[in-house]
């Protein structure tokens, strides 16, 4: 299991604030499935620099963010002081959340949840702090969507790694969720959307991502380096099957979760 503060490192390089423009869409969508009214208490869990969050606060709710990595709680403060709203920010793991049993009215996370490790403690821990009969909501690339076709294409140059922790992109699988979120949950439902990435094309796209997604950033360190241009044609390949022409962007499809703790 990698350290924390490897991935305290991971989405502290590159810029994740520049990325996280185009979720700005569903970040409202999360945050309107969900409910959100005033007084109530939401988690935001993996936080990054606050779009739920900061959203949820806006409708009039008690706003709580947690995230791993101090540099985007401080642009989370930076954006809700923008915004002019009131939040409490916390630096935590979500495998290990630093709050009370039924703390919360929901819990919500914006993709952030699908890179906490192990995965099925990240579901119970959400459904530990909620309250019985709140929401837990959580948003999750879908495994047919553009982020794992890359993820994928980058998976067949690096190494074998027998200790990878599993795919991030299983939880946009409804299957998948029911089992991680078993008997603490009733009344599962999911909803797909879609982002528009805007790119002015696939290789701008790429550039993007492996100069601003520590994801991808970090991957690339454990390609070998004659590996690299053959990669990049690979990619840029898959890119090309979901750019959109028409409107220069990159559609991102994404499972929308939604459930009543039990």
């Amino acid at each position: 299991m990698a350290s924390k503060d490897y991935v305290k490192h991971v989405w502290t390089i590159g810029s994740y604030p520049d990325i996280g423009e185009d979720f700005l869409s569903m970040a409202a969508h999360l945050v309107d499935a969900a409910d959100v009214g005033p007084d109530q208490a939401i988690l935001d869990v993996a936080c990054g620099t606050g779009n739920v969050a900061i959203t949820a606060a806006r409708r009039g709710a008690r706003v709580t963010g947690v995230d791993i990595t101090p540099a985007m709680l401080e642009d989370a403060r930076e954006n809700a002081a923008i915004a002019d709203v009131d939040a409490d920010w916390h630096e935590g793991d979500a495998v290990d959340l630093p709050f009370d049993d039924d703390a919360f009215d929901a819990t919500l996370s914006c993709v952030g949840h699908m890179f906490a490790n192990p995965p099925d403690l990240a579901a119970s821990e959400q459904v530990r702090v909620t309250r019985p009969g709140g929401q837990i909501a959580f948003t999750s690339w879908t495994p047919k969507s553009v982020v794992p076709a890359m993820a994928n294409v980058m998976n067949e140059y690096l190494p074998p790694n027998p200790d990878a922790p599993e795919p991030p992109f299983r939880w946009g699988d409804p299957d998948v969720v029911q089992d991680r979120l078993g008997d603490g949950v009733a009344d599962l439902e999911f909803e797909t959307g879609t982002v528009d990435q805007r790119s002015l094309s696939p290789a701008h796209l790429w550039e993007s991502a492996r100069t601003q997604s520590g994801m991808f950033i970090v991957a690339l360190e454990d390609v070998d380096d004659a590996d690299h241009p053959a990669l990049r044609a690979d990619v840029l390949d898959v890119i090309d099957d979901y750019f959109d022409d028409t409107t220069n962007t990159v559609p991102i499809e994404y499972r929308l979760a939604k459930a009543t703790v039990a």
